[in-house]
């Protein structure tokens, strides 16, 4: 929770509520346990002030927080970054003790350190007590918005966040050590560390934090909660002064439980197949509107990418359900090739199967471009060996016919010839050409069929009779 001085009529209403809180968490689930933490800002100016009250010009203007920190309070302590006050215990009455011994903190600017808290309380497993196997749920209560890497710089904070547990055992808490030396987290960091240690996080913000920007610095929490992933991270507005914390807590938990979905790993494309009680959610990435104690049930298909060398274990994560170990082994090259079934029903019985597709390249009978399952307008034809006449020259078999095609500009295909089976003939001069008439400057004279056979090509006259007398065509011209 945010204990900057503007929070002290939500500090009230949790005090007020506590045990409300405990008794939606056991209608909710009897295996729940609940703890607190406490999170204001990092002691050093200009975030907050190092000085003591009333000792000098800049406490009295500028440290007028620390003095007045909540409207009609006198004043309060001097300013942490995070402290966590009760590790995650079942007896509901020790949160309404320590909240009793809690007060509100003072600092100077508006931006509070959120993600570092937050850090803390997700890395510092044993301190804040996370349980194995269990549904791990941490709610932020705040009405400010956030301080991120680089932000230290202005307090002259440059070394990096290291993203370890610092807390610190003290007297009835923990605190965190490494506030004055260390720049705040960045949001990669925070998110990479709710997805490691399996942490779903719910910012419960005031309406007015939600839609606008509290500072030109920072991102809002619908943003932020972008930035971490839609499955980690969830967004709930409450009341000012957090009234409403006992009905936000239960649409919280609905909403972090209504899908179950499968995060993405990189390096890995991932499917998800329906099996039980599973509607797809929108993105198909799990099951959607899942009531609570339903049991759904859905498979999972993954594929490389690409092919790994080695053998690997990955963890495939259900944010809030855990994580599934996957042992990857690689298969780059398939051995299925010596096993092809030729003239396969599934390639219309005219091509092989090879490898799960179709291979049609023994098939010779076949019409350019649909290639496809092995369909031919040509079934019946006779098949002889395909063969390119010359470079950017395709010769394709349709029906006996041995067709050329030219590949023009624009990739557009153009008929330039009729030719034997074998395509060792053209309707060109040389060696192989169709006898073109003496009188008449056309093939056969245009009144005959050339027959390209063999390695010669001759005009068969017997198609065409002269109109006058009837007679038939003859020579080797026609």
């Amino acid at each position: 929770m945010d204990l900057s001085g503007s929070q002290a009529s939500d500090l009230d209403s949790l005090k007020s509520l506590s045990n409300s809180i405990t008794d939606e968490l056991e209608s909710i689930s009897s295996q729940f346990t609940i703890g607190f933490g406490s999170f204001v800002d990092k002691i050093a100016y200009p975030f907050a002030s190092t000085l003591q009250n009333g000792s000098d010009y800049l406490t009295r203007h500028l440290g007028n927080m620390v003095i007045e920190c909540a409207n009609g309070r006198a004043s309060c302590g001097p300013t942490y970054v995070y402290r966590h006050h009760l590790p995650l215990t079942s007896d509901s009455g020790q949160l309404s003790e320590v909240l009793d011994n809690v007060t509100i903190r003072g600092n100077l600017d508006v931006p509070e350190a959120t993600l570092e808290a937050l850090l803390q309380s997700v890395v510092c497993l044993d301190e804040v007590g996370w349980r194995n196997g269990s549904l791990r749920i941490v709610m932020v209560l705040t009405d400010a918005g956030f301080k991120t890497a680089l932000d230290g710089r202005a307090a002259a904070l440059v070394t990096r966040n290291d993203g370890e547990c610092h807390l610190e055992p003290e007297e009835g808490f923990y605190d965190y050590s490494r506030g004055p030396e260390q720049d705040f987290p960045s949001i990669y960091q925070v998110r990479e560390k709710l997805i490691e240690n399996d942490i779903i996080t719910i910012f419960a913000v005031a309406e007015d934090v939600v839609r606008n920007r509290i500072s030109t610095d920072n991102i809002v929490y619908r943003e932020l909660a972008e930035e971490i992933g839609r499955s980690r991270a969830f967004v709930q507005t409450i009341a000012n002064d957090s009234a409403d914390i006992v009905s936000v807590i239960r649409m919280a938990y609905e909403s972090v439980t209504r899908d179950i979905v499968v995060d993405s790993v990189s390096g890995l494309t991932i499917g998800i197949a329906p099996v039980l009680n599973c509607n797809l959610t929108s993105d198909g990435r799990g099951c959607a509107n899942v009531a609570i104690e339903d049991l759904v049930s859905f498979n999972v298909t993954v594929t490389m990418d690409q092919c790994l060398k080695d053998m690997q274990t990955r963890l495939l994560p259900l944010p809030g359900f855990g994580n599934v170990e996957l042992t990857l082994v690689p298969i780059c090259e398939c051995n299925c090739s010596s096993q092809m079934i030729s003239n396969h029903t599934s390639c219309n019985g005219t091509g092989s199967l090879v490898c799960g597709a179709c291979d049609c390249s023994e098939n010779d009978c076949f019409n350019r471009g649909s290639c496809d399952n092995c369909t031919r307008e040509c079934i019946s034809c006779d098949t002889y060996q395909v063969m390119p006449r010359e470079p950017h020259n395709i010769c394709i078999y349709i029906c006996v016919l041995c067709v050329v095609m030219q590949d023009t500009i624009g990739g557009v295909f153009q008929i330039v010839g009729s030719f034997g089976k074998r395509c060792q003939c053209d309707n060109s001069t040389g060696a192989g050409a169709c006898p073109v008439g003496r009188d008449i400057d056309q093939v056969c004279s245009g009144e005959g069929e050339c027959v390209c056979d063999g390695e010669k090509c001759d005009c068969d006259c017997e198609c065409g009779t002269a109109p006058l007398s009837g007679h038939q065509y003859s020579g080797d011209d026609c």
